[in-house]
């Protein structure tokens, strides 16, 4: 039905209205043309942000990584070797006065 209402419409406007018509249009886009290229202006920087982030977890999740087993073998060292053997302290005996 609304394409009927289109053609008809197309049908009773003159050549110049058509004409006027496609000029609003373009001057309509070339408006959106603008907003859209500033959105994918946003859209791209916060892109390259996201990407940034991602990248540095990263390497903060490798650098932690690297650090566990250095971390693991500093704790096993002191375990391995063997403690002194303790002595039982002496018995004090007290002066008679």
């Amino acid at each position: 039905m609304s394409q009927e209402t289109n053609q008809e419409t197309a049908e009773k406007l003159t050549p110049e209205q058509m004409e006027q018509r496609r000029k609003d249009l373009v001057v309509y886009y070339e408006k959106q043309n603008y907003v859209l290229k500033a959105q994918l202006a946003y859209e791209t920087t916060m892109a390259d942000i996201e990407e940034q982030r991602a990248r540095r977890m990263t390497m903060i999740m490798r650098q932690a990584q690297i650090a566990a087993p250095q971390q693991e073998e500093e704790e096993e060292e002191p375990s391995e070797t063997p403690a002194p053997p303790t002595e039982e302290p002496k018995e004090r005996k007290l002066k008679k006065a």
